[in-house]
């Protein structure tokens, strides 16, 4: 194996190109601070490497936050070292008393904004600074907040001329979630069927979904303020509820099934309700095609075989009902089906729904 095909390993093409956008940015800004003559110029580095995200959204949150915490603390930082001067002159208790009182404000307010969490950085470097020079504490805040801007305006500028958009990755990890609602799906499905309940393979199924899903929230967020956004925004969001909704019918069975006897009335329909469980995890599973690659779906064939086992099933329980066979059980194992049983008809009248819905389009 060579070189290249081991770095090929550890590095795809998602990090080569944040990588090759970090050092394009950081490398522009630099020129420009010596361009511009800025004497630390350093600062306006730092920020253009720290606001650069995997994509555009993530940047601009990234921006606004950074943007938002050196322009507080800039403030912040320069009016306490002008007032202490004011009221103490010049001293060590005067840099000591600055500090104090504007750290502690500049806390409280990342405590309430996570926005402004750098705002204490910044105050500290303009105090630290005014205190070591002759320079006006307003001109060392106003010069920190133009060499942050700088380096945000350059790191902006080049996540939107090379841009990865986070809906585009938004899209990925929803159809990976899709994949991962099938998976979850065959765990339980395969659980109850075989009446031994799988505790290990259940929990890193729900594990990995539960991660997912918190990550594909935060890519939501980053994707609604990107350019031109808002019509796809909207709809990613709504298939996020979709699978939180498909993610509430699988625990939902996956709670009726953990303590249940291995033996019970869905035995009396165990073909029906493996296949209803099979055509779910089918359809699934070419959701996610769909979701990620954004095609629209060309074939019913999915479809069609999800409501030929819901039906099946539904026929096979109304004829177990009026058999009156459900009546030999306890009420107890009654619920632990229909809980089941419910669980699996509306995730599947959930996905037949999705699918239906893109085809009509």
């Amino acid at each position: 194996m060579t070189i290249i095909e081991r770095l090929a390993t550890f590095i795809n093409a998602s990090q080569l190109r944040h990588a090759l956008r970090t050092a394009i940015a950081a490398s522009v800004t630099a020129a420009l601070t010596q361009v511009l003559g800025l004497e630390q110029g350093y600062w306006a580095v730092f920020s253009s490497i720290l606001v650069m995200q995997a994509h555009v959204g993530g940047s601009i949150v990234a921006s606004w936050a950074r943007l938002l915490g050196t322009a507080s603390g800039a403030l912040l930082g320069a009016l306490a070292a002008t007032a202490a001067d004011a009221w103490l002159g010049q001293s060590l208790g005067t840099l000591t008393t600055a500090m104090f009182v504007t750290i502690f404000f500049c806390a409280l307010l990342a405590a309430k904004n996570e926005n402004l969490r750098l705002a204490g950085l910044t105050a500290a470097v303009v105090i630290c600074l005014h205190e070591g020079g002759d320079q006006s504490a307003f001109s060392i805040g106003a010069s920190r907040f133009l060499e942050v801007g700088l380096g945000i305006v350059v790191a902006l500028a080049v996540s939107l001329a090379w841009p990865s958009r986070a809906r585009v990755i938004l899209r990925f990890g929803l159809g990976k979630g899709l994949e991962q609602l099938a998976e979850l799906l065959a765990a339980i499905m395969d659980s109850r069927m075989q009446g031994r309940y799988d505790r290990t393979r259940i929990f890193h199924r729900k594990d990995a979904l539960l991660r997912l899903s918190l990550r594909n929230r935060q890519l939501l967020g980053s994707a609604r303020r990107e350019p031109g956004s808002t019509g796809e925004g909207a709809a990613l969001a709504e298939l996020i509820r979709t699978e939180d909704r498909l993610a509430e019918h699988l625990l939902a069975m996956d709670h009726a099934i953990e303590n249940a006897p291995p033996e019970g009335f869905h035995t009396h329909l165990a073909a029906e309700l493996s296949e209803l469980g099979e055509a779910l995890k089918t359809a699934l599973t070419h959701l996610a095609l769909a979701v990620r690659t954004n095609e629209p779906l060309t074939t019913t064939t999915s479809l069609e075989r999800l409501d030929a086992a819901l039906n099946a099933t539904g026929l096979k329980l109304l004829d177990l009902r009026q058999q009156r066979i459900i009546a030999v059980y306890d009420l107890d194992e009654v619920m632990h089906f229909y809980s089941f049983y419910h669980g699996l008809r509306e995730a599947a009248r959930e996905v037949r729904a999705e699918l239906a819905r893109r085809l009509a389009e």
